[in-house]
């Protein structure tokens, strides 16, 4: 297995380089890659801040005035920087635009989690080196191979030539899951019911969803999509409702966007705190579940425990996100092949930085 091309992981080819760095984007992600820059004494590394065109305007963050990426480039004109790019999108026109400036200078898109606090740094890969390697030698195909060790390898480096390396056309999956049998979609993480509506038109198997969504303006718009598919003979049922191992009230934050839940070990702070309910797979009581999908923020996880008696009942198919946390690459595959030995298990990952938009697969 041949993971990591390279001797050392981003933050210590940083630190070895010691070249400026300039970040590009501003919030969340930003606020999370300075922290890592902390960790590791980087920190003085960073001359600039700069944004898209649009998202300039007259502002400052974290001490530092926005500057577009043509003003960065004039105003340090003299400095080899580094950029850091600092947040995600599948937009063709935002990726069009990294590339452009990876064509011009070194340009990498850290691996930060989104939950958690495990970065995926040199330590945490050799200490779960076992694991991983045991994951890979599992899958079932030789591209969910290539896009495992890719991913990996992207994961140390923050290097994107390994995201490429590993790019599967959105429609792709259909070939994966057209074995579905007849039966039930249950949607965790449904947002304002894209996937349910892409699936339920492609598997004419499926029969009836039950669609799970914690954030109150996207369960707003699932629940407007699902009246509007009652002529078409879809069953939908919609939950306003957070996934987990076990049903209960939890408090979430009221603010739009990731992050909705604030977990153990996980670097979400709540403000403007509601309670929600916690709903379990295994509390619909449903006899016939023959696909569920999971991508619930980190809560992964405890969604599957939460779902063990009807994959143990039902074995239906799934998709996991798996980018998330940083142990997700292992953990996820091998909680459901504890449940369940007798799966396939399949890894794609669709056009997206960072790594997100990946996922196995379970048939």
């Amino acid at each position: 297995m041949n993971i990591s091309k390279t001797a050392l992981d981003l933050w210590e080819y940083l630190a070895k380089e010691r070249r400026p760095v300039a970040l590009y984007g501003t919030g969340d992600g930003a606020d999370k890659i300075i922290s890592v820059l902390e960790r590791y004494g980087l920190k003085d590394l960073i001359i600039a801040v700069f944004a898209s065109d649009g998202f300039v305007r007259d502002r400052s963050f974290r001490g530092f005035k926005v500057l577009s990426y043509d003003e960065c480039c004039k105003r340090f004109a003299d400095q080899d920087f580094t950029v850091l790019v600092c947040f995600g999108s599948s937009r063709s026109e935002v990726l069009s635009f990294v590339d452009k400036i990876a064509s011009e200078r070194e340009l990498f898109v850290p691996d930060v989690p989104v939950y958690g606090s495990n970065l995926f740094d040199r330590a945490f890969y050799e200490s779960n080196k076992s694991l991983i390697e045991e994951v890979c030698s599992l899958l079932a195909d030789d591209a969910s191979k290539n896009c495992y060790i890719n991913y990996i390898n992207y994961k140390l480096t923050g290097d994107i030539s390994y995201l490429k390396n590993c790019e599967s056309d959105p429609d792709s999956e259909f070939s994966l899951l057209d074995n579905i049998s007849s039966g039930c979609f249950i949607d965790l993480g449904a947002y304002y019911g894209d996937t349910a509506k892409r699936y339920l038109e492609r598997f004419s198997s499926l029969t009836s969803c039950i669609a799970v969504e914690p954030e109150r303006h996207s369960f707003s718009k699932l629940r407007a999509y699902a009246e509007g598919a009652e002529d078409t003979g879809f069953d939908i049922r919609c939950i306003n409702a957070l996934a987990g191992r076990r049903t209960g009230i939890e408090k979430v934050s009221d603010s739009r966007g990731r992050g909705t839940r604030s977990l153990p070990n996980s670097n979400v702070e709540l403000k403007n705190t509601r309670e929600i309910e916690v709903v379990t797979v295994d509390s619909f009581n449903c006899d016939n579940v023959s696909f569920i999908k999971f991508d619930v923020e980190g809560s992964e996880l405890d969604a599957i425990e939460g779902a063990k008696e009807t994959i143990l009942k039902s074995r239906p198919a799934m998709k996991i996100a798996c980018y998330h946390r940083s142990e997700d690459v292992f953990t996820l595959p091998l909680k459901v092949l504890e449940i369940r030995n007798d799966y396939k298990v399949f890894m794609r990952h669709t056009r997206c930085i960072p790594g997100w938009d990946t996922d196995f697969y379970f048939i």
